[in-house]
C-alpha cells in the first residue's frame, strides 16, 4: 500500500461497524475458482452477525496458545465475539483489515496469538476443503506491533488426520504496513515433529490458515496485528 496508509496507521484506526447487510453467504458453500486464478481467502469485507467471514464464509477466529498456564497469553479482536475487529486506516477509506491484540506474558518458552481462517463454513458438521495445492504462494498485507515474528500454518482438520503441528512457515516482522509472500513449497512441519505429513496432502484438503504473532522464548509484551487481502496465487 501507498506510503500515507503507513503514516495512517501511525496516527490512528477507524473502527468498521459490523452490518449484517454485509454478509455475502449463500445457501450452498461456492466451488473453489479454477486454479490459473488466484484464490481470495480472506480480504476482511464479509461479515454476518458482528464476525468476520472469509471470502466464502467461513469463520474467523482469534485464537492463543501459551507454554504455562499460570502464564496465559490473552488475545482479543471485536468486542463481544471471538472474531478479529474490522478497522478501517481512514474514514473515507472503504477498505477494512482485521485486527486483533494480544499480550505475551513470561515466563513462558513459548506462546502465541493469532487467527484461525477458514475457507468455508461447515456443511452438516463436517469440515470443507480446498485444494490449493496447484498454487505456488500466499500473499498478504500485515502490520505488526509487538511482535517480531508471524507463523503462516496450514491446516487440514476434522478429516481423520489431525495432527500437532502442521506445515508452516516464519517471517520477520518489517516496519509499517507490508506485503509479504509465503511460498508454498516452503511450508513443512518442524524438525521436532515425530508424526510426519507430506505438505501437499495437508494442501490438497486444505481447511484453514492460522496467521499467529508468536514469541520463542517470551518477554512481557503487548501488541496488535492488521490482517488483509490473504491471497493464493500462481
Amino acid at each position: 500500500m501507498r506510503s500515507r496508509v503507513i503514516v495512517a496507521l501511525a496516527a490512528g484506526l477507524v473502527v468498521a461497524v459490523a452490518s449484517p447487510a454485509a454478509a455475502q453467504r449463500g445457501d450452498d458453500p461456492a466451488p473453489s475458482p479454477p486454479r490459473s486464478e488466484k484464490l481470495v481467502y480472506a480480504d476482511f469485507e464479509v461479515v454476518d452477525a458482528g464476525k468476520a467471514l472469509s471470502a466464502r464464509g467461513g469463520p474467523i477466529t482469534v485464537t492463543s496458545y501459551q507454554e504455562s498456564d499460570m502464564h496465559r497469553t490473552t488475545a482479543k479482536g471485536a468486542p463481544g465475539a471471538n472474531s478479529p475487529e474490522l478497522v478501517r486506516i481512514k474514514p473515507d477509506d472503504p477498505n477494512h483489515l482485521g485486527k486483533f491484540e494480544f499480550a505475551f506474558m513470561a515466563p513462558n518458552q513459548w506462546a502465541g496469538a493469532g487467527i484461525e481462517i477458514k475457507g468455508r463454513a461447515d456443511a452438516d458438521g463436517k469440515p470443507q476443503t480446498d485444494d490449493v495445492s496447484g498454487y505456488k504462494k500466499i500473499t498478504l498485507q500485515l502490520y505488526a506491533k509487538g511482535a517480531d515474528m508471524i507463523r503462516i500454518e496450514a491446516i487440514s482438520r476434522g478429516l481423520g488426520n489431525d495432527l500437532q503441528t502442521y506445515p508452516q512457515m516464519s517471517f520477520k516482522v518489517r516496519p509499517g504496513l507490508n506485503t509479504y509472500e509465503v511460498a508454498l513449497n516452503a511450508l513443512a512441519q518442524p524438525r521436532w515433529v515425530e508424526i510426519k505429513e507430506d505438505s501437499k496432502k495437508i494442501l490438497q484438503k486444505l481447511t484453514a490458515l492460522n496467521v499467529t504473532a508468536y514469541c520463542e522464548p517470551c518477554r512481557p509484551a503487548e501488541g496488535m496485528v492488521l490482517v488483509d487481502n490473504v491471497v493464493f496465487e500462481k
